[in-house]
Order: C-alpha cells, then sequence, then structure tokens
C-alpha cells in the first residue's frame, strides 16, 4: 500500500512544482525586454494648491500642486501613488500641467515617470485632462524600466470618502524591463 502512495505521490510532484512555476511567472511584472501594457486607475486627493499671477494680466496664474492615492493595477497589483506638478492656467484659454509620479508597492519597488497634461473639455464636476508621460526610472522589480504613459483624469465630486472631492486618473503604461 505504501509504495502505490508514493508512486501517486511522485507523479503528483511534477504537476505540483509547474503549478507553483506558474503562478511565481504570474506575479512577475515582465519577462526581460518583452513589452509588457498595463492598466491603472488612481483615486487622488491633496491640498489646495499654490496659486500665483503670473504678472502679464489679471487672467493668467501659475500653480505648485500635490496629490496621494492608491493606484490599482489591472493585473491587481496595488501602490501608494504621489506626485508632485507645476501649472500654468489662462482663464477661459488653458491649463497645462507637467510633473513627476511615483508608484510605491509594499515589497518597496516602486518606479517613477515624469509627464505633460492638458485640459480637453469639462463635465458636471470640473476640468476633463488627458497627457502623456516617459518612465524615467525605478527600484526593486522595476530596476532598469524604460516605457511611456498615456492617461485621462477628471474631476470626481464630493463624497463621504472625499469630502473635499478626489481626481480620477486612469493610465495605460507600457515598459520593458531588461
Amino acid at each position: 500500500m505504501n509504495g502505490d502512495r508514493t508512486k501517486k505521490h511522485k507523479r503528483a510532484l511534477p504537476m505540483l512544482l509547474a503549478v507553483m512555476l506558474l503562478l511565481a511567472l504570474s506575479a512577475a511584472p515582465a519577462w526581460a525586454g518583452e513589452p509588457v501594457t498595463v492598466k491603472v486607475k488612481v483615486v487622488m486627493t491633496g491640498p489646495p494648491p499654490t496659486v500665483l499671477p503670473a504678472g502679464d494680466g489679471p487672467d493668467h496664474f501659475v500653480g505648485l500642486g500635490q496629490r496621494q492615492g492608491q493606484a490599482v493595477f489591472s493585473d491587481g497589483r496595488k501602490a501608494k501613488y504621489s506626485n508632485v506638478f507645476t501649472f500654468d492656467f489662462v482663464r477661459g484659454k488653458s491649463l497645462t500641467s507637467e510633473g513627476y509620479t511615483r508608484m510605491a508597492f509594499d515589497d518597496n519597488s516602486w518606479l517613477f515617470f515624469k509627464w505633460n497634461a492638458s485640459v480637453v473639455g469639462r463635465d458636471k464636476n470640473g476640468t476633463l485632462g488627458q497627457g502623456t508621460g516617459t518612465i524615467l526610472k525605478g527600484a526593486g522589480v522595476y530596476q532598469g524600466i524604460k516605457g511611456t504613459a498615456k492617461f485621462t483624469n477628471r474631476k470626481l465630486p464630493k463624497s463621504k470618502e472625499h469630502p473635499q472631492g478626489a481626481t480620477e486618473a486612469n493610465a495605460v503604461l507600457t515598459y520593458t524591463l531588461p
């Protein structure tokens, strides 16, 4: 009877190892050198930005701000999100911004990118924006990362969870690892 049991265990061992390998590989963010595309949804909040007159008229302003929140990736990963940004605003004409974003994961990995954005419209909650970015660097599993980001964002209404309101961004990141 023990011999039958040993044979069953020997047959099950390769299957168990294959399943473990598959699970390990599915948790990895990318194969080296192969492009990876992942969607990311971010909800962020922050203090009101600092705004100053640009000095060339009453409708031109420049500002500086920061936001924090949570990023949820389409493959299930979650990261702490933070960004700093500047903007140039001409009332009734244009709003452009640029900044830097960091997404930090529980395993101490992170990625960092620079972006540019502009307003493309409005809805009942405020401005709608879109932008692009370049992934500059990363650490941990993202060491050596190179890639791009494309995103849209919109204001969210005030809620119990976000009494001052919030911003939602939806991004597509495409990157490679060495």
